[in-house]
């Protein structure tokens, strides 16, 4: 179902003239620093799941941590899930994942920094106890600088594990972590498909103007105490709006967005989505809220795409 109000809302660009510039040095920063992997096995109780926690260097050296889970088979060349949660959560229960495992899907289920057992390196001061507003004042030094090089960093662990196939990497998220994995799908062509639910961090001036609730009235707080500090603000966070970088992506998405969604509105998401020139679909549910993820239906929609993927992709291979 598509809301016919946004079908054909395209944002306007406020691409900053160094932006290109800005993520390829960013970019190039990342690569040059040492992933240092560890993976450590965690004994669990469902048989069939072989169970690693993964410990790997994020960008500036933070240290990160995850869940690396496989099937507990001899197989190889799996297809991979990469895994990002919302806003102040975390990577979960690994019992959570056992629905991709059993479909043959390898997960990583990552803690982005400052969550769960991922570090948070530093930042300037001057925020408001929010990770949305820590460096907010100059895009180098800005939390979600840090976020997206840590995830495209993560495709570069993923990469080298030994048991997924590199061509097949899928990044799953949910909110702030749907966000992020446009963001990335934008910044980095290795992702073989995206799945962003309620995604956020899109058409970011409109998104802080309609929001109700969540992450970024953490940025209206901010500009309540610095005011003067307005045009800065929104020059930074258009270095991470997804409308920026939208049009880069490369690979098949599919998102979803619910009309009651207090935390990121939907006509936000079909701005993006409507910037998005590979193949892409969006599941629009009218009466859900930013809890659509969770609700039975949409949970068996997705179980049914990703096993719609992998069946391509076998009929293909």
């Amino acid at each position: 179902m598509i809301d016919e109000r946004w079908k054909d809302y395209i944002p306007e660009s406020n691409r900053e003239p160094d932006f290109d510039a800005f993520w390829e040095e960013t970019k190039l920063e990342s690569k040059n620093q040492p992933l240092e992997v560890r993976l450590s096995d965690i004994p669990y109780p469902i048989r069939n799941i072989n169970a690693q926690k993964l410990i790997f260097k994020g960008f500036n050296g933070t240290e990160l941590a995850g869940f690396y889970l496989k099937p507990d088979s001899e197989k190889k060349r799996l297809p991979c899930l990469l895994v990002l949660h919302g806003y102040g959560g975390n990577k979960g229960s690994i019992a959570n994942y056992a629905k991709y495992l059993m479909m043959g899907y390898a997960v990583v289920a990552l803690d982005t920094r400052g969550h769960g057992e991922s570090g948070n390196g530093s930042y300037p001061a001057g925020g408001t106890g929010s990770w949305v507003t820590q460096g907010i004042l100059d895009p180098a030094t800005y939390y979600y600088r840090h976020v997206y090089m840590d995830v495209i960093r993560a495709l570069d662990v993923t990469e080298t594990l030994p048991e997924v196939n590199s061509e097949r990497i899928v990044i799953y998220g949910v909110s702030m972590g749907g966000g992020i994995a446009l963001a990335v799908a934008g910044l980095d062509n290795r992702a073989s498909y995206v799945i962003a639910d309620v995604p956020n961090m899109c058409d970011l001036p409109l998104a802080i103007q309609l929001k109700m609730e969540g992450s970024l009235t953490a940025v209206e707080q901010f500009l309540r105490q610095y005011p003067d500090q307005l045009k800065q603000v929104f020059k930074t966070l258009s270095f991470y709006d997804n409308k920026n970088l939208a049009e880069n992506i490369s690979c098949p998405v599919w998102i979803s967005a619910g009309g009651k969604d207090l935390i990121c509105p939907p006509q936000t998401i079909y701005g993006v989505f409507n910037l998005i020139k590979t193949n892409k679909n969006i599941n629009y549910y009218s009466f859900s809220g930013h809890d659509l993820p969770g609700s039975i239906s949409h949970i068996d929609h997705l179980v049914e795409i990703l096993a719609e993927y992998i069946e391509e992709r076998v009929t293909k291979s």
